[in-house]
């Protein structure tokens, strides 16, 4: 029972996280959201927990953050052209940017979903290490490596 449990808590946890933590910065970089906008940074926080699993590299930490934009403006475009053009809602607007496709995606956000899912998988190395409790290889590897060059540095000494 328990291990049916986490398999539906765990996704459930990283989207509601991702949800309310992508809100909130919309909160508090333009006063105000739109619950589509939770649901987006929560499929984007599971994506990016998906493809955070494994032992990292940076080429591995930089197609993660890649693909976590590339998913990001997609699904920003399709639902801004069902909710903002279709729909007529005018949660937000591009048309007065750049390099922008229907007002809906422009290359500056997509190169801020860039930033968002690296500091996304940052978040969820700290879920995974402070609520399910995994060890991060990364986390690890990067320990390992300390606690080697501590012993070297006392050898020497």
């Amino acid at each position: 029972m328990r291990r049916g449990l986490t398999r539906v808590l765990k996704p459930l946890t990283v989207f509601v996280v991702g949800g309310f933590a992508y809100g909130l910065i919309e909160v508090l970089s333009r006063g105000f959201t739109h619950i589509s906008m939770g649901v987006l940074g929560g499929a984007a926080m599971c994506l990016i927990h998906r493809l955070n699993s494994g032992a990292r590299s940076p080429l591995r930490f930089a197609a993660g953050a890649f693909m976590s934009a590339a998913f990001i403006t997609v699904m920003e475009f399709i639902t801004g052209e069902l909710l903002n053009v279709r729909l007529g809602m005018k949660i937000w607007d591009y048309s007065t940017l750049p390099l922008n496709l229907d007002g809906q995606i422009c290359a500056w956000f997509s190169l801020l979903w860039l930033g968002l899912s690296a500091v996304g998988t940052v978040l969820d190395d700290i879920l995974r290490a402070a609520v399910f409790k995994e060890e991060s290889k990364r986390l690890v590897r990067t320990s390992r490596k300390l606690i080697a060059f501590e012993a070297e540095m006392a050898d020497d000494n």
